[in-house]
């Protein structure tokens, strides 16, 4: 039996990258999983995490399927092309605030409206490294991830006595379709961004995966609004 048999689950950002991986994990762990992405694909729920009515629809959607959300992983996420603070447009910034920041927040109010309903359930807010650290030229981004540890520890609070768990989620650069198109080739994305890390290499989708199940389980029932880094030790530098 998987760790999360007889689950529902609602993955955001699901359509590719870490989001697919984990949704294709949880179904592996026995969990029925809602994809949910702004693209439509085969099985995907389509829907813009910015988009206040389609996010309430689509979650309505979810519980009338299945009765009940008990996993949320709000992964989905804009990262914009690299430039320093003072260059950056006022479209790059609300790009970043509205997908990582106002998108979680949508998500996360329409779905612990539901989990009230039955009584608990979990949340993974998918966040970064670089919540905790900074690099040049990814201001807005940093912001946004920075934002999502304090909304996690805000969230785990008010709905603790809801028997909601809220925890976030920190990678360090991931292998994965967007990485690669933004270095050119995997061996580029490799060669740049595997010294930053002191494990000597960059992540792969089932180094988070694999972290994501254990916040979603009872293996981590003690646990909320805390966070989990996978990184490979880029923070502890």
């Amino acid at each position: 039996m998987g760790r999360l048999e007889g689950r529902i689950a609602l993955v955001t950002g699901a359509g590719r990258g870490i989001g697919k991986a984990i949704a294709d994990r949880f179904v592996q762990e026995g969990a029925t999983v809602v994809r949910l992405d702004r693209e439509a694909g085969d099985g995907i729920l389509c829907a813009d995490v910015t988009d206040e009515t389609a996010v309430e629809r689509a979650v309505q959607d979810a519980v009338a399927a299945h009765g009940r959300i008990d996993v949320l992983v709000n992964n989905a996420a804009a990262s914009n092309t690299k430039a320093a603070f003072a260059d950056l447009t006022l479209a790059d910034w609300r790009l970043s605030m509205g997908v990582n920041l106002t998108g979680v927040f949508l998500v996360s109010r329409a779905v612990i409206r539901a989990m009230r309903k039955t009584q608990g359930g979990v949340i993974v807010n998918i966040a970064s490294q670089l919540g905790s650290v900074a690099v040049p030229g990814r201001s807005a981004y940093c912001t946004t991830k920075g934002g999502i540890l304090q909304m996690t520890r805000a969230m785990a609070l008010d709905h603790a006595e809801d028997g909601i768990r809220v925890n976030s989620l920190s990678p360090g650069a991931v292998l994965t379709e967007r990485l690669v198109d933004t270095y050119g080739t995997q061996e580029a994305a490799t060669a740049a961004l595997a010294p930053k890390h002191p494990i000597g290499r960059i992540g792969l989708p089932r180094d988070v995966t694999g972290a994501a199940v254990f916040l979603a389980c009872d293996e981590s029932a003690f646990m909320t609004g805390s966070d989990l880094v996978v990184d490979g030790g880029y923070t502890a530098q």
